[in-house]
């Protein structure tokens, strides 16, 4: 694919429209200091490369992978320089420091209920989490499956190849509300149906949910739980999410916190058995904006399960100090904590600014995220004519005008959708948006 060049940019860039313009969400302080003056290059950032380089040296916004365009809290950022400086980067294990902020950090913010630090699995990273929960339940070549609710994270996808399992899609519910908006739900009696199969061993969930941004009910959740408990099935739930609520009205609900304590008066909606099936990850690398740090939390309450969970994942690689220092920076510092509520500020107020663009723009359908800084869209019936019945893809449309959104094939959806990554500057943001408003309005 051949990518326009500046000068075309200049010369089609359409204005936002009067519509638009009385729209436009005020723009709050950004996070850090710096942030304005940001610069990635020279970074070898996936994200302004591309994931093959094929960005480099173009112009194209990048508002693609699910990384921040602004920096990490300066705590953080101060707490790796300072290890940095020691000059020794042997092996390391997780610090008590960390454990103790962590057992009360799941406590306070995820309402679980006598948290233990033998629950703990640290990981590199969230990836692994995925395939070694499959491989504890999965027999490799036995017909034994994973179950997904589709669109989903790309690596979700992937697992039951990685581990030699099959993989049952549970398509979510779509519904267009008005004229420009999608909501999602749970196709409750097609899911029952991929749970009942004996075949199936585990349910690969993610709440809040990547790309749909739904931050699921307690009484979804509950539903959830009392299915895989009734289906003898187990419930992965990757809530890296958790930590960035843009909604009120749909507060994040950790899975963790239905489970009944073992000692103690169980609260209405704890889910009997659940504890024997659940395993959850966590993770600072979204909110914190520490990604390539490579640090997860794998939460396994059973022991018999945590066993298997740790024998399948003997291969995985050795935790950096790097990511446990900023672990515990972040869940222990007061200013990394002032600094997140900031940051989820500024993100509400992006997104509301990016569905008001795209809201006016005809034919264009987009999610109202309740957690995460992504936006789920579906552009099929705003491409020029042609794009999707040449066989093209919305995202490949979208690049050829200069920006770079998620091909939402890879998650499993349509070749109209594409996921757009709102959590950069306000001028970045809407750089990008007027690229997408141009390239809707190209001539096939």
């Amino acid at each position: 694919m051949v990518l326009a060049t500046p000068q075309r940019y200049k010369s089609h860039m359409l204005p936002v429209s009067p519509l638009v313009s009385a729209m436009l969400v005020p723009v709050p302080p950004l996070p850090s200091d710096g942030d304005a003056r940001l610069d990635r290059a020279g970074t070898h950032s996936r994200k302004m490369q591309g994931r093959s380089g094929e960005y480099e040296g173009k112009d194209v916004v990048p508002l693609w992978v699910a990384d921040m365009c602004l920096s990490a809290p300066q705590p953080i950022v101060d707490a790796m320089v300072a290890r940095a400086q020691h000059g020794v980067y042997g092996y390391t294990d997780c610090p008590a420091a960390l454990t103790t902020a962590m057992l009360t950090h799941l406590e306070g913010y995820y309402g679980c209920q006598q948290p233990a630090a033998t629950w703990f699995r640290w990981l590199p990273g969230l990836l692994p989490g995925l395939n070694h929960a499959v491989r504890a339940c999965c027999t490799p070549g036995s017909g034994d499956a994973v179950a997904v609710a589709t669109p989903i994270y790309p690596p979700f996808l992937d697992t039951a190849a990685n581990c030699g399992a099959a993989l049952v899609r549970v398509p979510l519910t779509e519904a267009r509300v008005g004229d420009s908006a999608l909501r999602h739900s749970i196709a409750w009696e097609a899911l029952e149906a991929a749970l009942a199969a004996p075949s199936t061993k585990v349910l690969l969930w993610c709440n809040p949910h990547n790309p749909t941004g739904r931050s699921w009910s307690r009484d979804d959740l509950v539903r959830l739980g009392r299915l895989c408990v009734a289906h003898g099935v187990t419930l992965l739930s990757d809530e890296v999410w958790g930590e960035m609520p843009l909604s009120e009205e749909a507060a994040f609900t950790s899975c963790l916190s239905l489970l009944a304590p073992e000692a103690g008066e169980a609260p209405p909606e704890a889910v009997a058995g659940l504890r024997e099936r659940l395993i959850v990850l966590t993770s600072p690398s979204k909110t914190y904006n520490v990604a390539s740090l490579d640090l997860a939390l794998a939460l396994v309450p059973h022991a018999p399960l945590l066993a298997r969970f740790r024998a399948v994942g003997r291969d995985a690689a050795e935790l950096t100090p790097f990511g446990y220092i900023a672990a515990l920076t972040a869940y222990s510092h007061a200013e990394c904590a002032a600094w997140r509520r900031r940051l989820l500020t500024y993100l509400r107020a992006n997104r509301d600014h990016a569905l008001a663009v795209l809201g006016a723009l005809p034919g264009v359908r987009a999610t109202c995220p309740e957690a995460s800084y992504l936006l789920w869209l579906d552009l099929t019936d705003a491409l020029p004519d042609g794009v999707i019945s040449g066989g093209g893809t919305a995202y490949e449309h979208l690049l050829s005008h200069g920006v770079a959104l998620s091909d939402g094939s890879t998650f499993g959806a349509s070749a109209g959708h594409v996921r757009l990554n709102f959590a950069c500057t306000r001028e970045t943001l809407d750089r990008g948006l007027q690229r997408v408003q141009t390239a809707l309005a190209a001539a096939e």
